[in-house]
């Protein structure tokens, strides 16, 4: 019976994340189709003005006018469609990272992996969060390393362990940058205070005693021997602390580098703006973007993650672009995450097993 089970538990967690997903991407067509239907609204009121106007140059200031509006319209035609390419490819590197620190987490706990299932972990377990709660990340996750002989305590508990650092690296990564970007200085400060409070939480000593509390250190016979304390996983895990701090900084500047090269493909963008300037607000943007999205509990932070998004790069790119941006990189991050899903779903090493000698 326990076959059966186990392919009906995943024919479940298949449907809610499809279902998910179904969600998270409709939401991303309707808040597309409303920015278009102001781009209409907006075309029909400069008509009006053209109508009414009574000299000529007014009339062709509106017509240029409503030319620019109509170029600046996304459409199949005027989408830099080799950018946004690249863009897709940016982000699928920036999800690398993430599966480096959660192999550096699992080995922490003593369940080493290798790179290549680390990555495809990582990256199945991205389309949990389209589901409510975030929890189907931990289950889809933590399944994966139970198949590989860590306990499902352990499982999690490495998953958390790369997500947290991954919230606090983002965090302290927006506080830095919105700090200096003028945006309202309430954003900015929250911003900075709580980059500060995310990077001290972080440290291996405080983490250590938040999963103490939790009881998450001592329920786990595995994590316990008669040489090895159990708080010693993470009171010594300054080298973890350390890579995973590297590793998810790039991974940050490569997400947020994708969401720049988004906004350079959409027509309308500021071609006057730096790219430096541009990759920074953009990293910037994302990095609290997905963090406030992630406490949203939200499927995928969806309209949470667009609105922080807008607000944040709209000083630099204008609102239409910063929104539009926000929504067409949602679907970018969808439809990366869907294909790798699928590529690499049945990419994972076995455990190795050892013939039984008989006497």
């Amino acid at each position: 019976m326990r076959l059966p089970v186990k392919a009906f538990a995943k024919g479940a967690i298949a449907l809610v994340v499809i279902a998910g997903l179904g969600f998270a991407i409709k939401k991303s067509f309707d808040s597309l189709s409303e920015q278009q239907q102001r781009t209409v609204d907006l075309i029909t009121q400069i008509d009006r003005k053209i109508e009414s106007a009574k000299i000529e140059s007014e009339r062709q200031r509106l017509r240029q006018e409503r030319q620019d509006v109509i170029d600046q319209q996304p459409s199949f035609a005027n989408v830099h469609w080799s950018t946004l390419a690249a863009a897709a490819l940016v982000y699928a590197v920036g999800l690398i990272p993430g599966g480096l620190v959660l192999k550096e987490a699992s080995g922490l706990l003593g369940k080493p992996i290798s790179v290549r299932d680390a990555v495809s972990i990582q990256t199945v377990g991205h389309l949990g969060k389209y589901v409510p709660g975030k929890a189907m990340v931990v289950v889809i996750r933590a399944g994966r390393l139970r198949e590989l002989g860590a306990s499902w305590l352990i499982g999690s508990t490495a998953v958390f362990l790369e997500t947290i650092m991954m919230m606090a690296v983002g965090a302290a990564l927006a506080g830095g940058l919105i700090f200096f970007l003028p945006v309202p200085r309430w954003i900015a400060w929250i911003s900075l205070l709580g980059g500060m409070s995310a990077a001290m939480i972080s440290a291996p000593p405080i983490l250590s005693r938040l999963l103490q509390k939790a009881n998450i250190l001592k329920a786990d016979s595995s994590l316990m021997d008669t040489t090895v304390s159990p708080t010693r996983h993470l009171c010594d895990g300054w080298r973890f602390f350390s890579l995973a701090w590297c590793w998810h900084v790039s991974g940050w500047f490569l997400i947020g580098g994708s969401f720049a090269l988004v906004v350079r493909s959409l027509p309308g963008s500021i071609q006057t703006v730096s790219d430096a300037t541009l990759i920074i607000a953009s990293v910037a943007a994302m990095s609290l973007a997905m963090v406030v999205g992630f406490a949203s509990l939200l499927p995928g932070g969806a309209g949470v993650r667009e609105l922080t998004l807008t607000i944040v790069l709209a000083p630099v790119a204008g609102p239409a672009v910063a929104l539009m941006s926000a929504i067409v990189i949602r679907l970018v991050f969808i439809a990366v995450e869907v294909s790798l899903a699928g590529l690499l779903g049945g990419w994972r090493n076995r455990p190795e097993k050892r013939p039984q000698l008989s006497n």
